[in-house]
C-alpha cells in the first residue's frame, strides 16, 4: 500500500511516524511545499525569532537521517498541482505525478490578511520560517513595531521583540486580549505583564489607516485621528484553514476540511488532519476531554497536541492498529519569564460560566478554573506546572472541583484528584 501525505508539519509527521511505529511496511511520501528540512512552529515566535541564523538546525522535527531510517521518501519545496481521487494520484508542479492508495492532507491554515498592504513593504506575518525569518531580519534594524492582533502569536512576537530591544505597540479590537481563546482573568495577567514590558497597548481599537512612505510601512493613523510611526508592521489576526486541494479532491468544507473522528472526509481514501481539518461530532463523542461534549457539531483546533493526536489517529484507521487515548486537547505559551499551559476549551464568559483563580505553589504561580453549568471545561495556569497536570487529569477524568473549593488555597486538590 502507498501513503502519500501532503504537508510536512507536525500532523504530516506524526502521521508518519505513527504508521511507522505500528508495523505499516508500505510506501510513505511526504510532500512538503516549503523547502529545507520541516521545522517545529511553537518556536517561530518565541526562541526562533532570538536564534542564530546557523543554529536553525535546532529546530527541525525530525533530522534528515530519520527520513531515511525510517524509508519515508521526503519531497519538500514543490507544490502540488492537482489530485485526481478517481485514480487516486497526486500531480505535482514539477511535472511528476504520484499513485497512492491512501491520501493524507496536512495541509494547514492560512494567516488572515487585512486589505490594502500587499504591495506595502515592512509589513509581516507569521507561519512558516520564512515569515520568521523576514521578521527576525527586519527586528534587526528596527527601532519600532506595530502589531495588530492580541492573540497568542501576536503577544509573542511582541514579547520576542520587546526582549531585543524594539519598542513595540499592539492593536486589538476586541475589548481584551485573547478574548477568543482565554478566561478574562489570563487575559488581564498577559495585559500587566505586556504593559510593565513596556508594550503600548491600544485594546478595543484599530488601526484607521496605514502610512505608506515611497511604498515602504512607516505608521499607522488610530481610530481616534493620532499618529504612531513605526518600522515595521506584523499582523496576526488569526488563521483560515486551507481547503483548496481538498475541495479539488471532492471533500466537503465548512470551517475547515470536515472530517470524522477517524480523520477520514468524505472521499474513499482520503483522510485529513492537523489545523486544517474539522472533526464533526453529534455531540456525544468526547473529543478532547468532556469539555468537548458540550462544543457543538463541529470542532476544529490549532495546536501542536491536535496536530499529533489527528495524525495518529489518521495512521489508525489507515493502518488498522489502537487509536490514541483521548486527552484534553493542550496548548502552551511564553511571553517573557510567564510559561502558561492550559488543558481543554476555555469557553466563553456567560452567565452560566465561572472562572476561579487559584494559588500555585509556586509564589508567583496559579492556575484558572473554568466552570460551565457546574462542569469543568478547561485549566490554564501560569508558572504553576503541578495545577495544570492536576487540572488536566480532572478534564480526562470527567473531575470537577466546585467553585467554592477550587477558591480556597487549604483545599487538597491532589488528594481530590486521587481520591
Amino acid at each position: 500500500m502507498r501513503v502519500v501525505i501532503i504537508g510536512g508539519s507536525h500532523a504530516g509527521i506524526a502521521c508518519a511516524e505513527s504508521l511507522r511505529q505500528n508495523g505499516y511496511d508500505g510506501q510513505i511520501t511526504i510532500i512538503e511545499r516549503l523547502g529545507g528540512l520541516p521545522l517545529e512552529r511553537p518556536p517561530l515566535s518565541k526562541a526562533f525569532l532570538a536564534a542564530d541564523p546557523d543554529d536553525e538546525s535546532r529546530f527541525a522535527l525530525r533530522n534528515k537521517d530519520w527520513y531515511a531510517n525510517h524509508d519515508i521518501t521526503l519531497k519538500t519545496g514543490v507544490e502540488v498541482a492537482a489530485i485526481d481521487a478517481g485514480s487516486r494520484s497526486v500531480s505535482l508542479a514539477d511535472g511528476e505525478a504520484l499513485s497512492y492508495d491512501r491520501l493524507v492532507l496536512a495541509t494547514g491554515a492560512t494567516p488572515r490578511r487585512l486589505g490594502g498592504l500587499d504591495a506595502m513593504s515592512g509589513v509581516y506575518e507569521l507561519r512558516h520560517p520564512e515569515d520568521a525569518r523576514s521578521i527576525r531580519d527586519a527586528a534587526t534594524n528596527a527601532a519600532s513595531a506595530v502589531i495588530v492582533g492580541g492573540g497568542y502569536i501576536g503577544l509573542e512576537v511582541a514579547a520576542s521583540l520587546t526582549k531585543t530591544g524594539v519598542n513595540v505597540a499592539v492593536f486589538e479590537a476586541a475589548d481584551r486580549l485573547l478574548a477568543r481563546v482565554a478566561s478574562p482573568p489570563i487575559s488581564d495577567f498577559f495585559t500587566t505583564l505586556h504593559s510593565d514590558a513596556g508594550v503600548d497597548l491600544h485594546i478595543g481599537s484599530h488601526v484607521a489607516d496605514f502610512i505608506n512612505d515611497k511604498g515602504a510601512f512607516a505608521g499607522v493613523t488610530t481610530a481616534n485621528g493620532k499618529t504612531l510611526s513605526a518600522d515595521m508592521l506584523v499582523v496576526g489576526i488569526g488563521v483560515a484553514p486551507e481547503t483548496g486541494l481538498a475541495e479539488m479532491a471532492g471533500c466537503a468544507i465548512g470551517n475547515g476540511i470536515l472530517v470524522g473522528s477517524d480523520m477520514a472526509t468524505n472521499v474513499d481514501g482520503i483522510y485529513a488532519i492537523g489545523d486544517g481539518a474539522l472533526v464533526q461530532t453529534d455531540g456525544t463523542d468526547a473529543i478532547g476531554g468532556e469539555a468537548a461534549v458540550h462544543i457543538g457539531a463541529g470542532i476544529r483546533i490549532e495546536s501542536v497536541h491536535n496536530a499529533q493526536d489527528s495524525g495518529e489517529r489518521a495512521a489508525a484507521a489507515i493502518n488498522g492498529h489502537a487509536p490514541p487515548s483521548r486527552q484534553a486537547p493542550w496548548f502552551w505559551s511564553e511571553q517573557y519569564d510567564a510559561r502558561l499551559q492550559s488543558a481543554g476549551l476555555v469557553p466563553p464568559p456567560d452567565d452560566d460560566t465561572v472562572f476561579v483563580r487559584r494559588p500555585g505553589k509556586r509564589e508567583t504561580g496559579f492556575s484558572v478554573w473554568s466552570l460551565k453549568g457546574g462542569m469543568l471545561y478547561a485549566v490554564e495556569a501560569v508558572r504553576d506546572p503541578a495545577g495544570y497536570m492536576l487540572g488536566k487529569t480532572c478534564l480526562e477524568r470527567g473531575l470537577t472541583p466546585d467553585a467554592a473549593q477550587l477558591a480556597d488555597p487549604a483545599f487538597d486538590l491532589k488528594a481530590f484528584v486521587a481520591g
